[in-house]
């Protein structure tokens, strides 16, 4: 920034006849000359002011977007033709993005998304307590401009906020920030904080100047700082911000592997428009009232919600906590059943669509035990998968990513166990005041349409759920109890357990305190975290994640709109013990759920349709219709090779590579390769004798070392190298009873695990002898490409007859 020119802007903001007429008003009330206003004014001028500096633009891009590249998938997740829509706004109107808060880089993200398609970048507002020593000049330069935390009673501070802003909005800027004021801290959208709003509202006021509100919603497959905000939500004291703590960040965010970050954009609002909408806004609102911008921030919250994508991360963690542990064909089935709620519930919300569920889910998987958060025993499709107990919440907050598409289905889980007692003829008026009373009951949790809307979606939701069955819940003879036990996945216990169990230790810690004691919320919050630990250890409740701050605010949030918070400090009991019971009756209910669940998962047999193989947005549609149309049985034989077939590359350079870096690459192993490569080479492509020269490599190691090493390379690299197409033939091969086979040159080390995964029995290949567990270094059942043909023929006519 040039001094110079910097103090003439501020001078400029400072003599706006209007901010002078403030000021004046503000000197009065606080007894202060106009001088010292304006003096104060003059310093918090100095302290708001920010610049897009071309060159510094530039370099902080660049800089961060390799940082965030090193950590996260190169390429940020967009829709193209969301981008396309915000270009032509940005040209027309001054845009405020009003986004959510998951992390630290949520902001930057956005700017490096609106850089690289060449975008205006927009002043972004942030903390104060950003503003570090050699750091904040930075920030500054690159358009951040700090606000204090707190500045309540400052009244020439809001002034001044105030007119900087309309001064902004005058040059056509652009701005964007978290609207929830902090992180969350539990992976759900939290309630919205009014005063950034408020400020823009009002200066989009003082200059007759339409601003067009944008809600952007940015998720990510795994956050850096997750551990420290769900253990902060605990009650641990949040870190300061320093410059070595944000050295630590950036080392920590580009050192782990993260996964992808996706970002959606939404449908524009104007604080105008917002008044004849369907939330029923007085359109005689002529002024902008604290109701009309507490209106505006909801609808911006919704918005949000409605537009952000879901992780197969998040989908895995909530199977996870539903089931306990899982194979990955079981993690599979279950994310696949997600996957069809929440397609249902919003198309394109899955942020792998067009992926093969395997791979998807694969991918997901290394990412979460990476991180620790999940743990695995065994090896391939027999692997199980369970969190790490350490880590519960963890895997809670990114289950709770996905939260906002389930909580229909939660809701009619809840309402059919309800009226399964009731009268048939009571049933239909029960099951919606039911659906009602929990749409109250959670309203702090989750954000809703209007209730006409929300009907609307949960008769959608429930005719998606039990298809013709649907009318029989109705009938005097239906068995609702049936009905529900034969749906695949029940979602109530695990989205919704963590709330009812926060809003049982609120209604104990009423119901015990000590009324010698007086209540205050602030002293009232630690104990209910004390005894939500003790309530834990005596099994009274079974989540100890759900003793979190957040939890906690929103359950005495709830208490104090139902009438049961203490009024002067005195406790009403029996409204205490009231809504004591309202909380056992719906748990209750999911445990009901909770054991139909723990049921399904001793006898279930996990199986996904062809057509749910692949997430949906997928085009293998067009390449598996003529196999699905095809004559069916096992007469049909259908041949596969492996390499750069089945899978992108080739098994054997992953197998070597990940023995070579294990450090158990014998020397004798070593120089056979080699031989073996020279041997190849030299020798117009002699595979038969670089097989035996690698094949004698190995004589004396002991085979199930090779088994691991396969296993391991398949977990880790093959699985995601799969093509979708080939999961999608060979799916459908199978689903017509074709007889399918894999031929390869390869080693059944390799070949193995991939044939169990795509579900194939057949697999001929190089086989190498074995004797008393160590390999021979003789070849006992070659598959190279010269007599491949012959083999497929022989396996076709051995299978014909049979």
């Amino acid at each position: 920034m040039n001094g110079q020119t910097v103090n003439a802007k501020l001078k400029k903001i400072l003599s706006n006849t209007d901010f002078q007429k403030t000021l004046a008003r503000i000197s009065v009330q606080k007894g202060i000359s106009q001088v010292q206003a304006n003096i104060e004014a003059e310093s918090y001028l100095q302290e708001l002011y920010a610049e897009h500096d071309p060159t510094t633009n530039f370099g902080f891009i660049e800089v961060f977007q390799y940082l965030i590249g090193q950590g996260f998938d190169k390429n940020i997740d967009t829709d193209p033709s969301e981008l396309k829509a915000l270009s032509k706004l940005m040209r027309r109107h001054p845009v405020a993005f009003v986004l959510t808060h998951k992390s630290y880089i949520d902001l930057i993200v956005l700017m490096i998304v609106l850089a690289r398609h060449g975008l205006p970048l927009p002043f972004l507002f942030a903390g104060i307590n950003l503003d570090m020593v050699g750091v904040g000049k930075l920030l500054r330069n690159n358009g951040v401009i700090f606000i204090r935390r707190s500045f309540k009673d400052n009244a020439v501070y809001k002034a001044t906020l105030r007119f900087y802003v309309s001064w902004l909005l005058k040059q056509q800027s652009h701005f964007m920030w978290a609207i929830e004021g902090t992180r969350s801290r539990t992976g759900k959208l939290v309630w919205p904080q009014m005063g950034i709003l408020k400020y823009i509202a009002e200066s989009e006021q003082d200059i007759n100047q339409t601003v067009k509100y944008v809600p952007v919603s940015i998720v990510y497959d795994l956050i850096p700082d997750v551990e420290d905000m769900t253990t902060e939500g605990r009650g641990k004291k949040k870190k300061p911000e320093t410059v070595k703590w944000m050295l630590g960040y950036l080392k920590k965010m580009s050192s782990d592997k993260l996964g992808k970050i996706s970002l959606r954009i939404g449908e524009p609002a104007d604080i105008r428009g917002e008044q004849n909408d369907e939330l029923n806004i007085p359109a005689e609102a002529e002024s902008l009232t604290d109701s009309t911008i507490s209106r505006l921030a909801f609808r911006l919250i919704h918005k949000i919600n409605k537009i952000t994508p879901v992780t197969t991360v998040s989908l895995i963690c909530n199977a996870l906590l539903s089931k306990f542990s899982l194979t990955k064909r079981g993690v599979e089935s279950n994310v696949s059943d997600l996957m069809q709620i929440i397609e249902n519930h919003k198309l394109d919300a899955l942020v792998d669509r067009g992926m093969p569920i395997g791979e998807s889910v694969q991918r997901a998987l290394n990412l979460l035990v990476q991180a620790e958060i999940i743990r695995h025993q065994g090896d391939g499709l027999h692997t199980k998968y369970t969190v790490n107990r350490a880590k519960y919440l963890q895997a809670t907050y990114y289950a709770n990513m996905s939260v906002h598409h389930l909580v229909h289905r939660a809701f009619i889980e809840l309402a059919l166990v309800k009226i399964s007692t009731v009268n048939a003829r009571e049933r239909q008026l029960e099951f919606w005041k039911e659906i009602m009373s929990l749409r109250d009951f959670f309203k702090f949790e989750f954000f809703y349409s209007p209730k006409d809307k929300f009907s609307s979606e949960i008769e959608a939701e429930l005719y998606f759920m039990l298809g013709e069955e649907v009318d029989k819940i109705f009938d005097k003879n239906a068995d609702i109890i049936s009905l529900i036990h034969r749906q695949n996945l029940l979602v109530a216990p695990v989205i919704l357990s963590n709330y009812l169990e926060a809003y049982k230790v609120v209604a104990e810690g009423l119901q015990i305190w000590d009324p010698l004691i007086r209540f205050e919320e602030k002293s009232f919050i630690e104990y209910c975290l004390f005894l939500g630990e003790e309530m834990h250890w005596l099994g009274q409740i079974k989540r100890v994640e759900a003793v979190s701050m957040p939890f906690l605010q929103n359950g005495i949030r709830l208490v104090k709109n139902l009438k049961v918070w203490p009024e002067e400090g005195r406790i009403d009991k029996e409204k205490v013990t009231s809504f004591n019971n309202w909380v056992d009756d719906i748990t209750s209910r999911v445990n009901t759920l909770l054991n139909f669940t723990l049921q399904q998962r001793i006898n279930h047999d996990y199986h996904i349709p062809v057509e749910r193989e692949i997430i949906p947005g997928s085009k293998t549609e067009q390449i598996t219709y003529e196999i699905l149309q095809s004559e069916p049985g096992p007469h049909i034989g259908a041949f596969f090779d492996l390499d750069r077939t089945l899978i992108n590359g080739f098994s054997a350079k992953n197998f070597v590579t990940s023995r070579l870096l294990s450090g158990r690459f014998t020397s004798q192993e070593l120089i056979s390769q080699f031989a073996g490569a020279m041997s190849y080479a030299t020798d117009t492509g002699n595979f038969a004798k670089m097989a035996a020269i690698s094949a004698n490599g190995v004589r004396g190691i002991q085979e199930q070392v090779f088994i691991d090493v396969g296993e391991e390379v398949y977990r880790k690299k093959l699985a995601d190298s799969i093509y979708p197409e080939s999961r999608a033939l060979v799916a459908a091969h199978i689903q017509m009873g074709h007889t399918v086979t894999i031929i390869s040159a390869a080693t059944p080390y390799q070949v193995d695990p991939i044939a169990r995964d795509l579900g194939i029995d057949i697999v001929e290949c190089t086989r190498l002898e074995v004797e008393d567990g160590k390999f021979t270094g003789k070849i006992i059942e070659p598959a190279w490409v010269k007599v491949k043909p012959s083999q497929g023929g022989a396996l076709q006519k051995r299978r014909i007859s049979t």
